[in-house]
């Protein structure tokens, strides 16, 4: 779905720059959404649907986790990551499953998903980038410091 879970399920209208398809044994994937396709506001939501069969609940929940990690859509939000974090959680890899548990799940969870490969990349290189503009020509001594560092370390020997 091009929705966003960590904003109520609103919906992710947009253009698609990048897509990456899972595949391998037992996974299908129904979708005809591609790259340059423009997710227009007023749509139904479901982009793609995603399979995956395993002899048995513990094979099919792996298998979905592996297809989930490898399924990229950039340009848009999805719902890709929450299913992501909902099949690594405790209480759904055990089974206790119940109407309330959707609300739950966002109640005990601290953080975001964490981020795929392709924006962790991106992050570490944009990093880099802004740490070397960032990084003075001619490095100060160490004795140079800002006029708080000073004032403190006069504090400390008092």
């Amino acid at each position: 779905y091009a929705e966003d879970p960590d904003n109520r399920f609103f919906p992710s209208p947009g253009l698609i720059t990048h897509l990456e398809r899972p595949t391998g044994p037992g996974v299908r994937l129904d979708s005809g959404v591609y790259p340059g396709w423009t997710v227009p506001l007023d749509y139904d939501p479901l982009l793609a649907k995603l399979a995956v069969w395993g002899p048995d609940r513990e094979t099919s929940i792996d298998r979905m986790l592996r297809a989930l990690e490898e399924y990229y859509v950039a340009g848009i939000k999805t719902n890709i990551p929450f299913f992501r974090q909902i099949l690594t959680d405790e209480e759904f890899r055990a089974g206790r499953l119940h109407t309330g548990f959707i609300d739950e799940f966002f109640a005990r969870r601290s953080a975001p998903a964490p981020p795929d490969a392709m924006t962790e990349a991106v992050a570490v290189l944009v990093a880099a980038i802004h740490s070397a503009a960032e990084k003075p020509a001619v490095e100060e001594g160490k004795n140079a410091g800002s006029r708080w560092r000073a004032e403190g370390r006069t504090q400390l020997f008092r």
